[in-house]
């Protein structure tokens, strides 16, 4: 019962990341077409927060610290309990939209502007160079450390995820990026191509702030 929660609050906050936190247009391109393209932005204000991470916040008003490197974890709802405030929100938002909510949270307390300081914490997963976020019809959904400047491969992603569930549908993977103006773009992976098919070219490299999708297949 846990776990089919676990999965449908995953689906839901991916949702809702893809269609209500930006306004920005999306649009559809082709393999070659994504792989060309880049994203100047800082990756960790890409990636979204999820149920199961944890993150250290701490809030600064005129000079003295009211709340000092506090721990929260995500619950499946998308909640962190904070000192004072007591639960907010912050499920589907990046690291600077969270960073956004909480202080204007924090803010209704106090007089001043808090000033917060926010991190998601990885322990002995954190990436160096990032994170790509992997949700839908896999084992372990979550994020997915990036080991390399160069990002990773999906199939290494997938791997990293425990591999597709029973009922993935492993030909039609989405792959959403923001590109350089903000404009979201996706790509659409034919998984079972990359394999049995040998077409190297369909496994796209991914890098930081891409969210994979892999849908559920209907019976």
């Amino acid at each position: 019962m846990l776990r089919t929660i676990f999965r449908l609050s995953l689906i839901n906050l991916f949702l809702w990341v893809l269609t209500g936190c930006n306004t920005t247009n999306s649009s559809t391109v082709s393999t070659q077409d994504f792989k060309n393209t880049t994203t100047a932005n800082d990756g960790s204000q890409l990636t979204p927060l999820i149920a199961g991470n944890t993150i250290e916040v701490s809030v600064e008003v005129d000079g003295r610290m009211e709340v000092s490197r506090h721990r929260a974890g995500l619950s499946y709802q998308g909640n962190v309990t904070l000192p004072l405030v007591g639960d907010v929100k912050v499920g589907g938002l990046t690291l600077k939209q969270a960073r956004e909510c909480i202080a204007e949270t924090y803010g209704a307390y106090y007089v001043s502007t808090p000033v917060i300081m926010l991190s998601m914490l990885g322990g002995s997963e954190e990436g160096e160079w990032g994170y790509v976020t992997v949700m839908g019809r896999v084992r372990t959904p979550g994020t997915v450390p990036l080991r390399d400047v160069d990002g990773m491969k999906l199939t290494q992603a997938i791997q990293s995820s425990g591999g597709f569930a029973a009922s993935a549908k492993q030909t039609e993977i989405r792959i959403t990026r923001i590109d350089n103006s903000g404009k979201k773009i996706q790509v659409y992976v034919n998984f079972e191509a990359i394999g049995q098919a040998g077409h190297a070219e369909s496994d796209v490299n991914l890098i930081d702030g891409d969210i994979v999708y892999v849908p559920e297949r209907i019976f």
